[in-house]
């Protein structure tokens, strides 16, 4: 979800978000095993491995770290890896869990408590599994202790292509995320303010060019109310309209590697009104709108919250940040996602929708005038809405 709050510059809203402050970013840190193992053996090829095996991983996050990571070893390709809370006290907790590969990338991530284990199938092998344990937001967390149950040949998901329709024609009752639904009109270029009357075929050609273009590279066909009605077969839908004082954007959830298809985002379209002191092109804020329904969707296909301004999915930037061209990359995790780690997003979204080979074609060149226009701009709203980290909605909502 991306957020906008009114602030400074009388009126003016960017990106601010929610929730409090993690601990500070840390680059891939050097893998360190904590807690121990016991049971059976783990990891290894599948070949070595017939049947599920159990093993008990336990330890503590010391006072004042944010996080704790065990190696889990070794892990295959189709191998499935469950973990649940061990029984006893502590089957009352709540934890965070995750787990990262060898370059402490993101792979599956839950909130695991009494019933509610995290599951995971791997797409592909890694020579260091590791779990990561940190508090669930509004906990505290000291010791812990998991049943991990490994099960070889699985078998992975294959990438599913999918579709998204974006909807400009106007919605009744639409309900995001499990809100109350919203009626709102037909979308029309002033719903972004008063300078952009009359200009609303354009702007929706450049909302669509830019959604179009950061998916280029992936099995995700981009469908418009304006080519008909949205397709009988599972998409995602993104709708264009309505207003939230606080937010440009909501989707219904992070739903990892895309299991429910049919799902729903929201552009809050007159809530980008609060720009109008940047004095955006048409082109201008039709990207901000098009970067906005990208990162929807991409939660929609699974991918979470990074602190990267120039990646699609970050949360941290200024709402400069927001007109830029801005793409899907390996970044690192917003803190509230998990302290450490990286969301990368190409490929979670080759594995996810897969792939597909693209013609680049050349950027415009910028003006000079142009490029000075956007370096003052820059520099000013980075001085007068400074970034700050955390994230706009619990990631498990």
């Amino acid at each position: 979800m991306r957020q906008a709050k009114i602030g400074l510059w009388g009126g003016l809203a960017w990106l601010a978000l929610v929730a409090g402050c993690g601990g500070e970013l840390l680059e891939t840190p050097t893998p360190v095993a904590s807690g121990s193992r016991t049971g059976g053996a783990t990891g290894g090829t599948s070949s070595a491995v017939a049947a599920p095996s159990t093993s008990v991983v336990s330890g503590a996050v010391p006072d004042g770290a944010a996080y704790q990571l065990v190696s889990l070893g070794a892990a295959d390709l189709d191998e499935g890896v469950r973990i649940a809370l061990r029984g006893g006290v502590l089957n009352r907790d709540t934890l965070l869990v995750v787990l990262l590969d060898e370059n402490q990338n993101l792979l599956q991530r839950a909130l695991v408590s009494a019933g509610s284990p995290l599951e995971h199938t791997l797409r592909y092998p890694t020579e260091t599994l590791y779990l990561g344990v940190a508090a669930a937001p509004g906990r505290t967390v000291g010791s812990f202790a998991f049943d991990v149950q490994r099960t070889p040949g699985v078998g992975a998901p294959a990438p599913r292509p999918t579709a998204v329709w974006l909807n400009f024609a106007g919605g009744v009752g639409v309900s995001v995320h499990r809100r109350a639904g919203i009626t709102f009109p037909e979308f029309n270029a002033r719903l972004c303010g008063p300078a952009y009357a009359g200009a609303t075929t354009a702007m929706k050609a450049a909302i669509v060019q830019a959604v179009r273009a950061d998916y280029a590279g992936y099995n995700v066909t981009v469908l418009t109310s304006d080519d008909g009605p949205p397709p009988n077969t599972p998409h995602a839908t993104v709708h264009f309209g309505g207003s939230d004082p606080r937010l440009l954007g909501l989707a219904d959830n992070v739903d990892r590697y895309n299991v429910d298809e049919w799902q729903t985002a929201i552009v809050y379209c007159e809530s980008f009104a609060d720009f109008a002191a940047m004095q955006l092109t048409v082109a201008e804020m039709g990207q901000m709108l098009g970067n906005v329904a990208s990162h929807e969707l991409g939660h929609l296909l699974g991918l979470y919250h990074t602190q990267v301004p120039s990646d699609i999915m970050d949360t941290t930037g200024t709402a400069w940040d927001l007109v830029a061209d801005q793409a899907f990359t390996r970044a690192a995790l917003e803190t509230s996602v998990f302290p450490i780690g990286f969301e990368d997003s190409p490929a979670r979204l080759r594995e996810t929708v897969g792939a597909r080979a693209v013609k680049h074609e050349t950027a415009r060149p910028q003006s000079a005038a142009e490029a000075q226009r956007k370096r003052e701009l820059r520099a000013v709203l980075r001085a007068a809405l400074p970034t700050r980290c955390g994230n706009c909605l619990h990631p498990d909502d």
